[in-house]
Order: C-alpha cells, then structure tokens, then sequence
C-alpha cells in the first residue's frame, strides 16, 4: 500500500504517516472562494431587506437608504453565532471519519487540515453558550466524536483510544441521559416530536461515531453527508436569516385622521421633523405627520415568541444558555395595541 498504510508503533497501537496527517497539499486556484465569501454576507442583507419590503424594489431602496449598516451586521453575527461552530465541527467529523476508515487524503481531509485544534475548542464554547438547549445533546455528539476520531487518527495507545472512543462516549451519554430525563419525559408529555428526538437521539448515537466505518463506504457516507450539508445550509442559513429582525416593531396610537387606522403596527424606518415613516407587517410603508401620533409602545417580534413548553429546571428548550442566565427581564401585560386596538379598549 505504500505510503498510505498504517504504521504500527513500538506499543502495538497504529499511527498514519505525517504525510496523510499533516501534509497534504494546499488547494489551489482558490481566489475565486476568498472572492465570494465576503459578498455572501452582503447578498443575505441584502435578500432580508428584500424580504422585509415584500419584494418592492422602491420599498427595498428606501430601508437601503435608512437601515443602520450596524443592525445589519448585527444580524449576520446572531447567524453565524450557531451556524460557524456547526460547520467547524461537521467538517472536522466527516474528515476524521473518512481517514480513519479509508486510510487515504482528500479535498475533504485538506480542508479540515486548515483547522487548527483552538478554533475547534473557540467554536464548541461558542456553540455551548449560542445554541438552544435542544441542539446540546447534538453539540455533545460531534464534540465525543472529534475527540475519538482524532485520538484514533493521531495514533495514541489503543488503551487511550478505547477510553476516549467508547467509555468516555457511554458514560456521558448515561449522564446525559440522567440530566435530560425531565425534559425528554416532558416532550413527550407535550407530544413534541421535534424536542424529543433532539434530546433522546444524539447521546446514544455518539457510542457509534468514534470509530471507522468500512472503508468500501468510507467515501460515500463522509463525502455523501458533505455535500449534502453544503447543499442545504445555505438554503437553511438564508430562511433563518430572513426572520431575523433589522428594524425595531412599535405600535403606535394615533387620531384617525386622513384615513389612519386608530393603531399603526409596524416598524420605523425614518423620523424627522414633520413625519415618521413606518413599514407594516404587511410590507406597505406609511408616511404619517407626527401631529396624528399618540402614545407608542414597543411590540415583541413574533420571531421570539417561544412556540415549545418543553423546559428542563425552567430552561425552555427555545432558548440558548446565554439568554438563560442572562437576567430575567420582568413579565409585563400583553400589550393591546400590538394587536392593533387601542389601549383603553
């Protein structure tokens, strides 16, 4: 087999040549990817302006012209904060996988390369404190199987790789397991199939991605999944996106006048001296003289409305550990008016 097949160590554990580890061959021609990757960003602002006008080209030159570049940015940043961790990891577990069963190099392997061992520890801290509740038992998963796969491909001791690909595997799903038991018995309480497969699921299958698969699929399945992913997440990063807000949501009293419904329910665009500009949730701007508006109040954006009661100690399965140890903020009565009726009804 050449330089492609497994050395065998002093201690009878098996090790990879440096060069299927650390030396392949860096991509080329790759100016066109270091071209496209900052527009990405700039298409998907400028796609959620487009969304949020309905598809109205006057309507997407107007927010162009008044949305802050910085609550754009801002959006992008939410976005990347679960999406980059999940690719660091993915890519890093299909790499590791396809060399530990195939014994062979690959764009796949090379580009896995580029990631050193602290961006991978940078992005599963990120995850942990980014994702919702229900994907940790999946950041639990692909972190054992980095883990396991990596110590098998580096070439430690077969009593460090059976301890770190299947005994450290099972015990923290047995913790796992103990931790979650409420939240899964009240998923399936709450008949919540989408909860409870993202809580039960992922700690039993990280027992089975610490190790090789047959290397006649070796290809398949890590390249198979690759592609797959590379294919989806673009579509799923830009629906996310799109409902990520950009513009605060008001409603706001008003006289009644020139035809105005008694509440607008909207989000501001512009205010100067003589009008405020407004774009409903419908997607029709409204250019309304601040002599018609009364008091106004600020709405929550549907987008943050919890849609699971599953909770584990009080911690919903919505919501990500920074937002649940960040300080509760104080129940405050649904406010009328942003249903559009005014307060005193």
């Amino acid at each position: 087999m050449g330089t492609r097949r497994l050395l065998t160590m002093a201690d009878g554990s098996e090790d990879f040549p440096p060069r299927l580890r650390r030396g392949r061959v860096a991509p080329r021609n790759l100016e066109w990817l270091l071209a496209v990757l900052p527009a990405f960003p700039l298409v998907l602002l400028v796609l959620r302006l487009w969304y949020a006008g309905r598809q109205d080209t006057q309507t997407l030159l107007l927010l162009v012209q008044h949305v802050s570049p910085l609550g754009l940015l801002s959006s992008v940043l939410i976005t990347g904060m679960w999406i980059i961790p999940a690719v660091v990891l993915l890519l890093r577990v299909l790499s590791a996988l396809y060399l530990v069963s195939a014994r062979r190099s690959s764009l796949l392997v090379r580009a896995a390369d580029r990631i050193p061992d602290w961006v991978l520890v940078v992005a599963v801290a990120v995850a942990l404190l980014a994702w919702q509740l229900r994907f940790l038992p999946t950041l639990l998963m692909l972190t054992l199987a980095v883990l396991g796969l990596t110590v098998r491909e580096r070439g430690h001791r077969r009593s460090a790789v059976r301890f770190v690909g299947v005994v450290l595997p099972l015990l923290a799903a047995v913790a796992c397991y103990v931790l979650l038991a409420p939240a899964i018995a009240d998923a399936m309480r709450e008949r919540d199939p989408v909860a409870l497969l993202l809580l039960a699921m992922p700690p039993g299958l990280g027992v089975l991605l610490t190790g090789p698969v047959p290397r006649a699929s070796a290809w398949v399945i890590s390249h198979g999944i690759a592609l797959l992913a590379a294919l989806v997440l673009p579509v799923v990063v830009g629906v996310v996106f799109l409902r990520v807000p950009v513009l605060p949501l008001v409603a706001v009293e008003t006289t009644g006048e020139d035809g105005l419904p008694p509440v607008v329910v909207g989000y501001t665009i512009a205010v100067d001296d003589r009008t405020t500009t407004f774009l409903s949730t419908e997607g029709t701007v409204r250019f309304v003289a601040n002599d018609h508006l009364g008091a106004q109040t600020l709405c929550p954006d549907p987008a943050e409305i919890l849609h699971s009661r599953v909770d584990l100690y009080g911690w919903y399965v919505e919501e990500s550990m920074i937002s649940w140890l960040a300080p509760e903020r104080a129940p405050t009565p649904d406010d009328p008016r942003c249903q559009g009726r005014r307060a005193s009804e």
